[in-house]
């Protein structure tokens, strides 16, 4: 009899700021608590929007999408 056992393979996360590429600095957080780590030395970073994850290899790529405040006229 055949060992068919399955094997699970998790992507490693990517968040791309621009051309900039940043590790996961903690793969047991959600996407949004791992890429607020990066606040310390990237403060923008505080407040962004990840897009949509994109499968690229065995890598899952996350878009930074700035946070735009909005502005009225005073």
């Amino acid at each position: 009899m055949e060992n068919n056992k399955a094997t699970v393979i998790r992507p490693v996360r990517v968040f791309k700021m621009g051309s900039v590429r940043l590790a996961d600095p903690a793969p047991d957080l959600s996407p949004e608590e791992a890429i607020k780590l990066y606040a310390a030395s990237y403060p923008h970073l505080a407040k962004v929007e990840l897009n949509e994850p994109e499968l690229i290899g065995e890598e899952l790529h996350y878009a930074i999408k700035p946070h735009q405040e909005i502005k009225t006229k005073g």
